[in-house]
């Protein structure tokens, strides 16, 4: 979709995917939520390129935590440059109709393109871009990606009922959501870091690529199974561990993994300041 004469403005910690797209056109990249790098680069390409566009995620998923979108807009449209937000970890799961993280920010309409994934909360595979008509027909004829995909099988159907369910059950936005708050202070009563998260994603942060490795060992010892993210995932001293919470786990189910993660801690002293 980018060429040459174009500019993609990139937050260093959307996901690994976004990257891919980008492999023919030019990159700035500016750290994690930072205003101040983000307009500096706004600045600096506004009159080099034709297309100036700001990539963000609106949940990021090593961290859980969400973008600084309504800032981020802002900015993006004081220097007239395009927004594009992945929210492949909030659609479906976040805002009061499960709009995810754009909805929370009530900038549904004003993003100019929005991506997501059908492999989260709609349970199925592939993904989507959602934009205004012209985009959405420059991109059906010059993405690559979609030149040279296949069509989806007919079981794409099922994901005509899985986006009816996002309204007709909001119980389980609910009882989700009671989950994560639930969850989250157990980490935080055994003093475990779990950084800024603001959404089912949590990660326990450790920082030792070998501890965090024996971590998730012990983990799945104990009949928990969890992703243990390390170099080049993250940075070298922001090992983690990963966990992602569902509805359909139980009280049961949480203390468990809670109890797993006491007796780590008893092993490993992975909580913050041991």
């Amino acid at each position: 979709m980018l060429k040459a004469e174009d500019c993609a403005i990139v937050d260093m910690a959307v996901h690994a995917s976004v990257y891919e797209g980008l492999y023919e056109t030019n990159v700035k990249r500016f750290p994690h939520n930072s205003l101040i790098h983000l307009e500096r680069a706004l600045v600096d390409v506004q009159s080099k390129y034709l297309t100036r566009i700001v990539v963000i995620d609106g949940v990021y998923s090593q961290d859980g935590g969400l973008s600084k979108m309504e800032e981020i807009y802002e900015l993006t449209k004081k220097y007239g440059a395009f927004l594009m937000v992945d929210d492949a970890h909030g659609i479906g799961v976040l805002g009061q109709t499960g709009r995810g993280a754009i909805e929370i920010f009530s900038l549904l309409d004003k993003i100019d393109i929005i991506s997501g994934t059908l492999s989260k909360a709609f349970g199925h595979i592939g993904g989507f871009v959602i934009a205004k008509p012209e985009v959405a027909n420059y991109l059906k004829f010059q993405s690559r990606q979609q030149v040279f995909s296949s069509t989806s099988t007919p079981a794409a159907a099922g994901l005509l009922k899985a986006i009816d369910l996002i309204d007709e059950e909001p119980e389980w936005r609910i009882k989700l959501a009671d989950n994560v708050t639930y969850y989250k202070k157990g980490l935080l009563d055994l003093k475990l870091d779990i950084g800024t998260t603001a959404s089912p994603i949590i990660p326990i942060k450790i920082g030792n690529a070998h501890k965090t490795g024996n971590a998730a060992r012990l983990l799945l010892e104990a009949g928990v199974y969890v992703n243990a993210i390390v170099y080049p995932g993250v940075s070298r001293k922001d090992a983690r561990i990963r966990t992602s919470l569902m509805a359909t786990h139980t009280r049961e189910h949480i203390d468990k993994v809670l109890n797993a993660f006491e007796y780590v801690n008893q092993r490993l002293q992975i909580a913050k300041g041991e």
